[in-house]
């Protein structure tokens, strides 16, 4: 027996997060990550990640104390910046939790922590996409 494709991934849409405090952790996601909300449910709630992505919290997720250990059996969302510094200020700032900037070849990221404990990333990335450069030249 075979398993045959039913169709072909186009896109990933975004990612899910549960959590126990709809209210307080939209607030987290609107005002401290900076994202901007596209619609509501009294469960769910879905922010603009741009580019067609999207991030979503959906109540009944289980809140901790401490942060969540993401490295077993974990999923981090990833969410490009501009600039990590400020926006780990951002979470400073709005009472949250990271881990210290770790610095590559390819540019840099921060794990950070919502109220929750749930584990999100900040990347940077060291590279100017050539869709960005202002100074291309299109051949």
């Amino acid at each position: 027996m075979s398993i045959v494709a039913q169709g072909m991934v186009r896109k990933v849409r975004g990612a899910l997060v549960f959590v126990e405090d709809l209210e307080r952790c939209t607030a987290f996601y609107r005002e401290v990550v900076g994202l901007r909300l596209l619609y509501r449910t009294p469960r769910f709630v879905r922010f603009d990640a741009t580019e067609g992505t999207s991030l979503a919290l959906i109540a009944g997720g289980r809140a901790a104390v401490e942060p969540k250990d993401y490295r077993v059996g974990g999923v981090v969302p990833e969410i490009i910046v501009d600039d990590l510094s400020q926006a780990v200020r951002r979470i400073e700032g709005g009472g949250g939790r990271h881990e210290p900037i770790v610095r590559t070849a390819w540019g840099r990221f921060c794990i950070f922590f919502d109220p929750e404990g749930n584990a999100l990333q900040f990347y940077e990335s060291a590279f100017v996409r050539p869709d960005a450069d202002p100074d291309r030249i299109d051949g």
